[in-house]
């Protein structure tokens, strides 16, 4: 009797089971192949030029690099830095200036360097060089020398011969884990609530992508990716720039600036093993890049990010912490006035008019923010001898 309850049991859980499992199996293939879906989404988004999103986990540089390889021909201005700078738009820039907003998530001042190496040798066009300087995140102070970047366009034949399958005992231990049969639920709640479930069964389990469809903004055409975030158009745009479309806001602000200038904070950190002092390699370098630019009748533009409102300010006036800030602050000012180069300090949002329900958390801004700042920044921004760091016309 015993053994008759536990064969039934055991067949109930495999009918229930294995076709959860296979259905994982399908979405971790189409997902794994990251390269695969940046193609897919960089060829879309050359045709319609509308958003796309690809679920790379971070891992979002070569999408950008098709995407940069593929706007090379028409544009004059190139954004370097990490996710912090990823919603500065071309509409926020100089009437005339054409932008590809290249920055990638997690992406060091390094990296910037090596990246705005390769375009001044192998652009010429590409004249306006803005490239963030994120103290916050500690991109600044890392003393490694930027690498050797290539950022020719893939050949995508080989790139995706080159590809090596997952093992598959690594796949079904990942199709069987918590996470992913929470989110297979929630996809098969979207896919239930849906006005035709057949077809949204196809989009998410038997094509690489959604269906293309019209944004929330009523104009913009979107296609996402892999299973995440669909129908928001939370991705990027022609011109480079991240929507952040579907990312919650900051709420309680007081709470989020205690955690982020208590003494265990990653800002807290960042200040306390460099004592505040940028890494004078990176100075250096981006040093010479703004001579070469200036000799090609180019120019380098340098920003420090927003933060949350009142973060910076409560940084300043902490006792352990607020020395080391004022020393990077005046580092880099005093550097930039030598180098002749325009550097500009967003770190007080609030002087601009943000407030806290524009950020992600302490150090990512939306767009709206941005446009406060940039809203005057171009008319009054200036090169260290006081003069307009934006020729006027």
């Amino acid at each position: 009797m015993h053994r008759r309850y536990l064969s039934w049991l055991l067949l109930l859980g495999c009918i229930t089971l294995l076709p959860a499992i296979a259905l994982n199996v399908i979405l971790l293939r189409n997902e794994g192949d990251i390269k695969a879906m940046s193609f897919a989404a960089s060829d879309w988004q050359e045709q319609t030029h509308g958003i796309t999103f690809t679920p790379t986990l971070g891992n979002n540089g070569f999408f950008k690099t098709l995407r940069l390889n593929s706007r090379l021909p028409e544009i004059d201005t190139v954004i370097f830095g990490a996710s912090t700078a990823m919603t500065i738009d071309n509409d926020m820039l100089p009437k005339g200036w054409r932008l590809y907003n290249f920055t990638q998530s997690g992406s060091p001042v390094r990296d910037s360097i090596a990246q705005a190496e390769y375009l001044l040798q192998h652009a010429p066009q590409i004249k306006h060089y803005i490239i963030m300087i994120d103290w916050a995140i500690d991109y600044v102070y890392e003393p490694e020398d930027p690498p050797v970047l290539d950022l020719k366009r893939a050949d995508r034949t080989q790139v995706l011969a080159q590809k090596q399958p997952s093992p598959t005992l690594a796949i079904l231990q990942e199709a069987v884990s918590y996470p992913r049969m929470s989110k297979l639920w929630q996809i098969f709640r979207s896919v239930m609530r849906s006005s035709d479930p057949t077809d949204a069964f196809r989009q998410y389990f038997l094509q690489l992508g959604s269906d293309e469809y019209l944004c929330p903004d009523g104009k913009s055409r979107g296609k996402d990716f892999g299973v995440y975030n669909r129908g928001a158009c939370n991705g990027f745009r022609y011109d480079g720039s991240a929507t952040f479309s579907d990312y919650t806001r900051v709420e309680n602000v007081s709470a989020l600036i205690i955690g982020a200038t208590s003494s265990s904070s990653m800002y807290a950190k960042a200040l306390q093993h460099t004592r505040g002092i940028p890494d004078q390699k990176l100075l250096d370098r981006l040093a010479a890049i703004n001579n070469k630019l200036a000799t090609a009748g180019g120019q380098l533009i340098l920003i420090m990010p927003p933060l949350v409102p009142n973060m910076e300010q409560v940084l300043l006036h902490n006792p352990q912490l607020g020395h080391y800030l004022m020393q990077t602050k005046k580092s880099l000012s005093d550097w930039a006035s030598s180098q002749r180069i325009v550097l500009s300090d967003f770190g007080q949002s609030e002087r601009y008019g943000c407030h806290a329900d524009e950020f992600l958390d302490p150090h990512h801004a939306t767009q709206s923010c941005y446009q406060k700042i940039f809203s005057s920044y171009w008319q009054d921004a200036q090169r260290p001898d006081k003069t307009a760091a934006i020729p006027r016309k």
